[in-house]
C-alpha cells in the first residue's frame, strides 16, 4: 500500500459582536471544532505520494538562502 501526503484547505467566515477586533478573534479562538466546521469549505488541494519519506521534513539544502548583494539594489 502506497502512503500519501493530503494538504487540505479549510475556510469560514464568523460575524461576531464584540469590542474590539482582538476579542472578535478571541471569541473564535474559544469555538469548539464543529462550531468551526459547520458551513466550512473544505478542500482537497493537493496528495503526493511520499515515497517513504516525510513530506514536510526540511532538508539542509531547502534553510539554504542566497545573500542578497546591496549593491544590486
Amino acid at each position: 500500500m502506497e502512503e500519501y501526503c493530503v494538504g487540505v484547505t479549510i475556510h469560514n467566515c464568523f460575524y461576531v459582536g464584540a469590542k474590539s477586533q482582538e476579542e472578535a478573534k478571541q471569541k473564535v479562538r474559544d469555538m469548539t471544532n464543529d462550531e468551526i466546521m459547520i458551513d466550512s469549505d473544505f478542500n482537497i488541494e493537493y496528495a503526493d505520494p511520499t515515497n517513504g519519506e516525510i513530506a514536510w521534513k526540511l532538508k539542509q539544502e531547502d534553510l539554504y538562502v542566497k545573500k542578497q548583494n546591496k549593491q544590486n539594489k
